[in-house]
């Protein structure tokens, strides 16, 4: 196997359907003749902008989540989905336009079918979290969720903005901003 091609396969799936997909939905925006000359004639290039557009969005936020470490389940099944509706797009399309085929379809057909396979079993891999105070804390109301809402935090127990955890001694507010103090029912 080529050294390139090699380095390619062990990179994260995210990363590489987010760089494939941000250039798939800018090219109908940037350069929609050579899109038309691909593919075949498009009756309808508000159409092509939009599903281009789409990928784009798709793409952008595969690639910022990989870069910034957050690619989460639901991530990995948007890739996933996305792949997936355009292969059976592309699938379509060739079969259905019988007066001039564009092997780019079965091409892009062929590489939406890599990235479901790499983004499924990257999804296979993956960790599971389970909260297990979750099912039982259903109503926040009754733990004392306080006005921001927090209510799945136990005593000596702090979460930052994004989620995390913030373990604190018993006793110290030091931590606590003012704004926020920990309220604790009994």
């Amino acid at each position: 196997m080529n050294r390139r091609l090699s380095a390619l396969v062990r990179r994260d799936p995210a990363e590489v359907q987010g760089a494939y997909f941000l250039l798939k939905g800018l090219l109908p925006w940037l350069q929609p003749q050579r899109v038309t000359r691909l593919t075949g004639p498009i009756r309808e290039g508000w159409l092509m902008k939009t599903v281009g557009g789409l990928a784009g969005t798709v793409g952008a936020t595969l690639l910022s989540a990989h870069r910034h470490g957050r690619v989460t389940p639901e991530l990995r099944k948007l890739g996933i989905w996305s792949a997936l509706t355009l292969l059976v797009v592309d699938v379509s399309t060739y079969a259905a336009n019988r007066k001039r085929r564009s092997a780019v379809f079965l091409a892009d057909a062929a590489v939406q079918a890599a990235l479901l396979a790499a983004q499924w079993r990257a999804c296979n891999r993956m960790p599971v979290v389970i909260d297990a105070r979750a099912p039982s804390l259903r109503d926040p109301s009754r733990f004392g969720a306080g006005e921001h809402g927090r209510w799945n935090i136990l005593p000596g127990e702090s979460r930052d903005a994004a989620g995390h955890r913030d373990i604190v001694a018993e006793g110290s507010m030091s931590s606590f901003p003012a704004s926020d103090p920990p309220s604790y029912m009994g």
